[in-house]
């Protein structure tokens, strides 16, 4: 019975490491298909390509130095006790037990939205119950003021210091697989839903949560990112190898057409069938996700050290992508109008 169970349990081990490893080696199919074609223009030319920095890390600051200082705020749990005609009592009695005090980034944006909510509420009612409330009412409506000044600051560290979110920015594992798998739409609805949670309250805690994991799940930025950096890279390399080819192979004579063709299959094979489809959709979630990346970074005052990481790794970046790609096919167009 027990050697049934071990073999069972050893099993089950095997399967899930399996899988694991099956999904990681998906997320690192494009830097082993650019490793693939590299190899076959270098056996075939005899032209051996520069070593690639294979490091592709995403250096953002530590979280601490991202965070948003929040002024204090306290009031008096006996002047909030005055309201009990309304349900603010139970919410600042949350927010006073242990689990209250270490509230998560999103618990304590949520939190916040939902306070302002119920000082408003509360403060309406009690203007309209028999008028002899105007001192209460006036503390509500100081408070309401102090805490919204300070909300647009919670809410930057939700941003900042959410492991999702700061994960989805700095991960250093895995590439784009230009696929469904790469979850671009979730991301870009969990993306947008943060945006318009600065400002439309209160937000449900639960909701919150779903598109911040989703974003965690997906990790899509960062993927995309060093996606783009990888290609650029081994491109840059390889267009090297075919300039280099070009001074050589002039297709005057029916060897050097035959080797020309030879090339054009691995070009076919290699990049066109390979590594253009990828870039494709790495093109296609650039354009799509760049107005919500503008968006987030336009509508806070973030540190220079946030604001430059992701200006330079979301659009800078791309850029040198696109040109390193640019011209690779240029090389490529040159080749084959030899025989053409």
């Amino acid at each position: 019975m027990l050697h049934a169970i071990f073999r069972k349990n050893i099993y089950i081990i095997a399967l899930v490491s399996a899988l694991f490893l099956g999904a990681c080696s998906k997320q690192n199919q494009l830097e082993k298909d650019l490793e693939a074609y590299a190899d076959r223009l270098e056996s075939f030319t005899g032209i051996v390509v520069d070593d690639v920095d294979n490091r592709y890390s995403l250096n953002l600051a530590p979280k601490t130095s991202l965070k948003q200082d929040v002024p204090d705020f306290t009031i008096n749990l006996r002047e909030f006790y005055a309201f009990n005609e309304c349900s603010l009592n139970q919410l600042v009695a949350q927010r006073n037990t242990a689990l209250g005090k270490m509230q998560l980034p999103s618990a304590r944006f949520a939190y916040e939205t939902q306070l302002i909510a119920q000082m408003r509420a509360c403060a309406d009612f009690l203007r309209s119950a028999d008028g002899k409330n105007e001192e209460l009412v006036n503390k509500l409506e100081s408070w309401t003021i102090t805490k919204q000044a300070s909300l647009p600051l919670v809410w930057a560290n939700l941003i900042t210091q959410s492991n999702e979110t700061y994960g989805m920015l700095s991960k250093s594992s895995g590439f784009i697989q230009g696929n469904a798998s790469d979850d671009f739409q979730g991301t870009k609805q969990a993306l947008r839903y943060l945006i318009s949670s600065k400002t439309e309250h209160p937000v449900d805690l639960s909701a919150l949560e779903g598109h911040l994991q989703q974003l965690d799940n997906s990790n899509l930025l960062s993927k995309k990112w060093r996606s783009q950096l990888l290609v650029k890279r081994q491109l840059d390399a390889m267009s090297a190898l075919l300039t280099q080819y070009l001074q050589t192979n002039t297709c005057n004579t029916p060897a050097q057409e035959k080797d020309l063709n030879i090339m054009r299959n691995i070009f076919t094979l290699f990049f066109a069938e390979k590594i253009q489809p990828v870039g494709g959709e790495l093109n296609r979630y650039h354009y799509q996700l760049s107005p919500i990346i503008a968006e987030l970074l336009a509508i806070h005052d973030w540190p220079e050290s946030f604001s430059s990481f992701v200006k330079t790794h979301h659009f800078v970046e791309h850029e040198e992508y696109k040109a390193s790609m640019q011209k690779h096919i240029e090389l490529w167009q040159s080749l084959f109008r030899r025989c053409g």
